[in-house]
């Protein structure tokens, strides 16, 4: 249809690991909720209430109060109950409580039109509750050699890094970057992609300056491949491959 917004969508967010959760959300976090697609809007509302680090709870909670606001601030008319119609096909189960509360506020101040299909919509919900969203873990494992020959120890002032003390550490950078860049068509946030580095790692003092410098070399030997190859580089704050 002419005219017609363009929505922004992800699949699978409750079923996602959390690192994957923060690749897929990375985009979506900074649109109205008008330009996404409302069962995308009821997955983000379900998230945001699951078991998550810090860091990610922060975002979508901060999402989720926004997108309340955005929700009430819809002007009632073909707009509103075009979203209200919307809302009405998810699976009642799969709508989380924060959305319901807000369409229940919605009611204070709509036409007498539209507080039908919300009385409508909230006798559906009554006959089930929320399903709870708990993500899984990631399960992503390191390719490292069965044996190797012993590091020999260096002094404490040596400044080397650690990738270059054990290979097996900056393999496992470049496979974690490799397979995560190949996932995502618009890069992805450095904080984003350090972070998920980082809590994968089976190397538990992996550090962030480890995998940015690692990050840093990838982009300087890419610059000397050939054109078509597969090769990363850094544009403002985010990671892409081309």
């Amino acid at each position: 249809m002419a005219g017609q917004v363009q929505k922004s969508s992800v699949d699978n967010l409750r079923g996602s690991d959390e690192t994957t959760v923060q690749i897929l959300v990375d985009d979506l976090l900074r649109l109205h909720i008008q330009r996404i697609e409302t069962r995308v809007v009821a997955d983000l509302f379900a998230v945001a209430d699951g078991q998550l680090s810090p860091s990610l709870s922060a975002d979508l909670k901060g999402w989720a109060a926004r997108a309340t606001r955005e929700i009430l601030d819809l002007p009632d008319g073909d707009i509103l109950r075009s979203f209200l119609a919307e809302v009405s096909e998810i699976p009642a189960g799969l709508v989380p409580q924060r959305l319901r509360d807000a369409v229940a506020a919605l009611a204070a101040q709509s036409s007498a039109e539209t507080v039908k299909m919300i009385d409508e919509m909230a006798k559906v919900w009554e006959e089930e509750t929320p399903t709870p969203v708990v993500l899984p873990i990631a399960k992503i494992k390191a390719v490292v050699p069965k044996t190797r020959a012993p590091v020999k120890a260096r002094s404490s002032s040596a400044k080397t890094p650690a990738a270059d003390v054990d290979p097996r550490r900056a393999d496992y950078i470049r496979q974690d970057v490799m397979h995560t860049l190949a996932r995502v068509e618009n890069g992805i946030k450095e904080s984003v992609l350090v972070g998920g580095i980082r809590h994968r790692s089976p190397f538990k003092d992996i550090t962030d300056s480890e995998i940015k410098a690692e990050l840093r070399k990838m982009e300087r030997e890419g610059l000397k491949q050939k054109a078509g190859e597969l090769r990363i580089k850094k544009t403002g704050e985010r990671w892409g491959m081309r």
